[in-house]
């Protein structure tokens, strides 16, 4: 009886290692195949074991003062994906021009596109968050939805934005001739069957909408520990 209860022991030791084997094989290609967009992804998905995916729409204020709370907490937030083998996307859609017909929510987004395909997406979003505070939402403007909205922004805001994160001039032939409009469709309808408000976060098993403009990293923080 003993001998059994060893090799008993045995199996389940040896299944348990194979089993753990076996799981970290696999969920990297689960995270990976997952990716929309690969240029708006922070980290490795082909070794990342989570999937974090914020949905989201450049103009959307609230959105970005989301975004400006993970772009000023730079250093925390990419070791805080390291050691939890996060693969965090931002999926990028014109959502607002969908829903509410915003105008510029939809070069905004074509702009966004237009930059990953230079793989400088992240560079662009984080010059526009601060072009966009410094511009508008510092002087009240397109902060909220009370707030007078946005209006006079032209192609050449972004363009502007791009040239001084260092984007080719492809950019704007990108953006003029309209060249990602029908991705931002593609992603916006696909993102249209899950995201419940703007923005929205799938951070693991937990999905949630809606930020705060008083929240700041601390909150951010405990919304990624409850998708672990």
């Amino acid at each position: 009886m003993k001998r059994a209860g060893r090799i008993v022991a045995l199996v389940l030791v040896f299944g348990a290692v194979f089993f753990a084997i076996v799981f970290s094989s696999v969920k990297p290609a689960e995270v990976a195949g997952k990716v929309w967009t690969e240029s708006m992804v922070v980290g490795d998905p082909e070794t990342a074991v989570r999937h974090y995916v914020v949905y989201t729409d450049l103009m959307c204020p609230y959105c970005n003062y989301y975004a400006k709370v993970i772009m000023d907490n730079d250093s925390e937030f990419r070791d805080y994906l390291s050691r939890n083998k996060i693969a965090y996307e931002v999926r990028v859609t014109d959502m607002l021009y969908e829903s509410s017909g915003v105008e510029l929510s939809r070069p905004a987004a074509e702009a966004a596109y237009c930059a990953g395909r230079e793989g400088k997406f992240f560079e662009f979003y984080h010059g526009f968050l601060v072009a966009i505070f410094e511009d508008y939402y510092e002087k009240g403007i397109g902060n909220s939805k009370t707030a007078a909205p946005i209006k006079d922004i032209e192609n050449a805001y972004f363009e502007e934005i791009a040239e001084e994160v260092g984007v080719s001039a492809e950019f704007k032939t990108c953006l003029e001739n309209e060249e990602t409009v029908a991705e931002v469709q593609e992603k916006t309808r696909k993102a249209a069957t899950v995201a419940q408000g703007l923005p929205y976060f799938v951070f693991g098993k937990m999905q949630t909408g809606g930020f705060d403009p008083s929240w700041g990293w601390s909150v951010v923080r405990s919304m990624f520990d409850s998708g672990l």
